[in-house]
């Protein structure tokens, strides 16, 4: 957990679960009774984001710039990567991942549909290698 927080807070990221949004990190913390961590992340404003279901989620509510994430026993992470663990969200902070993505986002033609920019994403974390650069977890829950 104290390495999970040493890594993370207070640090950007591609925060991906069904979309993608560039995000802040802050006050990560853990409920020993519930063997869980928590997270509070800010959605930074980028052209071209959000993107998913964070885009359709800001069409409900155009003020949700900032919600809480969570994990159990079984999230992970990396040097440059926190992993909800039994699919869920995926956090990115290598910046060479973040700024690549931003930069993409930035190119998205207007008329390119929020779920086809998340495909966009998809794709470039795969060609980039992202899942695979950042493969060495440990548990974040212990």
């Amino acid at each position: 957990m104290e390495e999970v927080r040493a890594r993370f807070e207070g640090r950007q990221a591609i925060h991906l679960e069904q979309g993608a949004a560039r995000v802040w990190v802050s006050d990560i913390r853990r409920n020993s009774a519930r063997c869980s961590i928590s997270a509070e992340v800010t959605e930074i404003p980028t052209a071209g984001f959000p993107v998913g279901v964070f885009h359709e989620a800001r069409m409900y509510d155009p003020s949700l710039r900032r919600w809480s994430i969570g994990c159990g026993y079984l999230a992970a992470f990396s040097e440059h990567r926190w992993d909800m663990g039994y699919g869920g969200w995926s956090l990115f902070f290598a910046p060479w991942i973040v700024d690549g993505i931003v930069e993409l986002a930035q190119q998205f033609p207007p008329d390119l549909q929020p779920y086809q920019r998340y495909q966009e994403v998809l794709k470039y974390l795969q060609e980039h290698k992202a899942y695979e650069q950042t493969q060495q977890s440990r548990r974040a829950v212990k």
